[in-house]
């Protein structure tokens, strides 16, 4: 019953229009607010957040992210899969991993538009969601204190990242130049 004691009558087809654009923004702030890169954040400063991202949808095949192509931002994986992809020298296509939600995606271009060494392809139908460089350049400046958590926990996840990635390596096999010093130093290894 409305104000005036009629009874509004709600077309069904509409109202879960309506109803679920405004599920889905809430979704969208809860799930930012549950990345890591965003934990720092407060409700309104999600709020913002949720308003300034891109929400991407891919289907199976289509390239996200195309090998050699500059960096502007990363990708959140929201729903579905993607591909880590390169070509073989030959020319096929080589799968080096496979990322699900809520996986980061090139979270480096932030702070450094090196060109991709990688592809990114939809390994099924997937929703990503982007945020990029003039996204995180806007907030510098208008929301400093929020700016500076975002890099924050960025820089933690970007230090995690090659840790994880240096131990991969180390495991591997590859030599780094500290290890060979110590190795030149070790009377034993002569």
């Amino acid at each position: 019953m409305s104000a005036t004691g009629e009874q509004t009558i709600v077309d069904p087809e509409w109202e879960n229009f309506f109803r679920e654009k405004g599920e889905r923004r809430r979704s969208l702030r809860h799930l930012l607010g549950e990345m890591p890169i965003f934990s720092l954040l407060r409700a309104d400063e999600l709020k913002l957040l949720a308003s300034i991202v891109h929400v991407r949808r891919f289907t199976t095949g289509e390239v996200v992210i195309r090998r050699g192509t500059k960096q502007s931002g990363f990708y959140v994986v929201r729903q579905g899969a993607v591909n880590v992809v390169r070509n073989d020298a030959d020319g096929t296509r080589q799968v080096l991993g496979t990322l699900y939600p809520p996986e980061l995606i090139g979270e480096f271009a932030l702070l450094d538009d090196h060109p991709r060494s990688t592809s990114i392809v939809a390994a099924e139908p997937s929703e990503l969601i982007g945020f990029f460089k003039p996204d995180l350049m806007e907030i510098m400046v208008t929301r400093p204190g929020m700016g500076c958590a975002i890099l924050l926990r960025l820089a933690e996840n970007m230090s995690a990242t090659l840790a994880s990635d240096y131990a991969e390596l180390q495991s591997l096999g590859y030599p780094f130049p500290d290890q060979v010093v110590e190795e030149r130093l070790d009377p034993t290894t002569s």
